[in-house]
């Protein structure tokens, strides 16, 4: 069957008003939806990590604990070894009880001088320092030097000058060599106790 021009022009203009009708229906209504579902759907999963993080924060809440509990002895126990009291004694039962594993001679020591703290900056111990000069072999003053740093994380060695021994007598003395260094060491005015 033959559809006039007329209708069949209708027709067209039917369908072409059905088609973008269902085109302005897919792009306001379901495309608006699909948008929705596709933000809810980045939530959900932005949520669910958020989650898995607190979850794992809480998890882990124990272990930062004892981690803080493990740092606070040790510190604790760093604080006993740092300078207290007469200064000058301290430092010289220190240098001396610390060198007798050692051939190093130190019998000078000079006065304790306060300073502002070098180390760190805005750490919250004073800092002193003290001049000490004596005489050792270079491989024995090298030993003494790098574990005396190593035994006292709070002390530091700095200004080492070494010159060779003077008129000595013997082939063995010609060989030693003269130290000055500077000690600088931490004193603490507020144990860690307090600091709680």
């Amino acid at each position: 069957m033959r559809l006039s021009s007329e209708k069949r022009n209708k027709l067209i203009g039917v369908g072409v008003l059905t088609a973008g009708l269902l085109g302005l229906i897919w792009y306001f209504l379901i495309g608006a939806q699909e948008d929705a579902l596709r933000n809810i759907a980045q939530q959900t999963r932005d949520c669910t990590k958020q989650r898995q993080d607190i979850r794992s924060a809480i998890g882990s809440a124990t272990k930062i604990e004892a981690d803080y509990d493990t740092a606070t002895q040790k510190l604790a126990s760093i604080e006993q070894e740092i300078a207290t009291g007469d200064l000058y004694s301290w430092f010289y039962n220190t240098i001396k009880n610390f060198k007798a594993a050692y051939h190093v001679d130190i019998p000078d020591f000079s006065n304790v001088a306060e300073e502002d703290t070098t180390l760190l900056y805005k750490f919250p111990y004073k800092q002193v320092r003290i001049t000490v000069s004596g005489s050792a072999y270079f491989n024995d003053f090298g030993h003494f030097v790098a574990d005396f740093e190593n035994r006292f994380p709070h002390m530091r060695i700095e200004n080492i000058s070494l010159e060779p021994v003077n008129g000595g007598e013997r082939e063995a003395d010609r060989e030693r060599l003269n130290f000055k260094m500077d000690i600088i060491a931490l004193v603490n005015e507020s144990p860690v106790a307090d600091k709680k």
